[in-house]
């Protein structure tokens, strides 16, 4: 019997200290502030940091012996872009739909367990708050929606990840949003008074001091979103139901028809119609669809 091969801890870290610096990639970092952010031994950490140092992934920049990330991720981002013509096409439509709408729609991607931001195009008014690149949230209910409709098994995983004491009048809530976005071939979350801006459950993350203070401001967070009214239905044809946008999001698929991104509109910060709502959530979608067509992929179903 072949026995299990188990990931390597030292890859593990460096993956996670990779992480934490992209979440502030203008700024350096001590070895003792990456070591403790990360909860290890600090002379664990300064021999990753020197092993990713060799590959140019990190640079120790001198005076204070500060790492920052190094040249090399760049070079990594740019072949990862070309292998992967999906994301790449659907930064394209992102960018085209950012500035036709002057708002800000990013492009999202699974990573495991999690949704991370892939990249950012940024044509919205100021002072707005923006996720960036490399951010993350967890792919639980009733966040992700979007990325799990399409599949059964991805759908039943997703909705396994809920808290035990939920009634079950809740899953089927979410059960009848994953079959809307579906039918739709888009998601709308409108804002609500008891959860955050859906930007702001980004910068959250990122403005923890470390990684486990962001996984406590998670967690915080994943149970407000799923004790509340995150995925209500919205009507598509009426004036007379009104809210603000928080994100519609519509899926992108790959070569083998698997969704595997995700265009996101975020905002606009003023009040819609649910007719004026369906009408931008169309225009994701056909962007979406666009991006999907442009690698040989067909649209999700819609």
């Amino acid at each position: 019997m072949n026995m299990p091969i188990n990931p390597s801890p030292a890859v593990l870290r460096a993956g996670q200290l990779l992480w934490l610096m992209a979440r502030r990639p203008s700024e350096s970092y001590s070895v003792s502030e990456l070591a403790r952010s990360v909860g290890i031994p600090r002379a664990t950490c300064d021999s990753i940091l020197q092993a990713l140092a060799e590959h140019g992934l990190v640079v120790r920049r001198e005076p204070g012996l500060r790492y920052e990330l190094g040249a090399f991720c760049i070079a990594l981002g740019d072949v990862t872009r070309v292998i992967n013509p999906t994301l790449s096409a659907a930064s394209r439509e992102a960018e085209d739909l950012a500035q036709k709408l002057g708002a800000c729609v990013a492009v999202s991607a699974r990573a495991g367990t999690e949704t991370r931001v892939m990249s950012v195009s940024d044509w919205g008014p100021p002072l707005g708050l923006r996720p960036r690149p490399g951010q993350s949230m967890p792919l639980v209910p009733p966040f992700g929606a979007v990325l799990v409709a399409w599949s059964e098994a991805d759908s039943v995983a997703w909705l396994s990840r809920v808290d035990d004491t939920l009634p079950g009048g809740q899953m089927r809530i979410w059960e009848d949003a994953l079959q809307a976005i579906r039918a739709r071939g888009y998601s709308i979350t409108v804002a609500s008074g008891q959860i955050p801006d859906f930007s702001t459950g980004f910068s959250l993350m990122d403005a923890a001091p470390d990684v486990s203070a962001a996984r406590r401001k998670q967690e915080e967070l994943v149970d407000l979103m799923q004790h509340s009214e995150y995925l209500v239905p919205v009507p598509e044809a009426s004036d007379e139901v009104s809210g603000r946008v928080t994100q519609i999001s519509a899926p992108v698929l790959d070569l083998a028809g698997k969704v595997v991104a995700a265009l996101m509109l975020l905002g606009p910060s003023y009040d819609l119609s649910s007719r004026e709502m369906h009408a931008l959530g169309r225009q994701v979608a056909e962007a979406a669809q666009r991006a999907s067509k442009a690698t040989g992929s067909g649209p999700a179903g819609v």
